[in-house]
């Protein structure tokens, strides 16, 4: 019985770091990727399934039987049942601090890539040409973001591409109506609509 808590036990272990470095890799390679609550459940899980088999190889009775009672000093026997405890309280803490630490890693993880994949832009969306018959619009956001303007029959007006200094774009509309503008910054896009008016009075 003892040799298959330690087999559950390492069995555990092991698949808990193949799971972990797979998904140090793929965070990684996508930093914009979150953890899915499968993976969480997966990670507690085999977490679980370790501490239960560490706690078992220690209660577990072994494959040999004991020599009988009165060849063992009450006091030696004492001390073997507080070693055993101790170090298996020891063991319970120290697997309990990895998982919160795994966890708190995990969550702040999955919040930075939750919190990095929404695309920041600045600009107005209701203007109106001036007296000399145009509008000059200022597009904010972050470097090499990419602006594509579209009329409202989706014939592409312009296409603004940002540099690394992410300095304002802008645009001077000559023409009222409604338009359709969407910013790319690599794999994150935001999609907004922008109003012309024609010249006030």
């Amino acid at each position: 019985m003892k040799k298959l808590f330690i087999l559950l036990m390492i069995l555990a272990a092991v698949c808990f770091v193949g799971v972990w470095i797979y998904q140090t890799q793929r965070l990684k390679k996508n930093a914009q990727a979150a953890i899915g609550k499968g993976q969480v459940v997966m990670n507690w899980g085999l977490i679980i399934l370790f501490m239960i088999g560490l706690v078992g190889a220690f209660i577990a009775p072994g494959a040999k039987t004991s020599e009988p009672a009165e060849h063992h000093p009450a006091n030696e026997h004492a001390t073997k049942v507080s070693k055993v405890q101790s170090s298996s309280q020891s063991a319970v803490t120290s697997s309990s601090q990895a998982s919160s630490s795994s966890s708190a890693s995990s969550s702040s993880s999955s919040a930075s890539a939750s919190s990095s994949s929404q695309l920041q832009v600045d600009f107005p969306t209701d203007v109106s040409l001036n007296k000399t018959g145009d509008a000059t619009v200022s597009f904010k956001a972050p470097a090499n973001t990419q602006f594509e303007i579209k009329d409202s029959n989706n014939n592409v007006v312009t296409t603004l591409n940002g540099n690394a200094q992410g300095a304002d774009q802008t645009y001077n509309f000559k023409k009222p109506g409604k338009y359709h503008v969407t910013a790319h910054n690599d794999d994150q896009t935001i999609d907004k609509d922008l109003t012309v008016r024609g010249i006030s009075q």
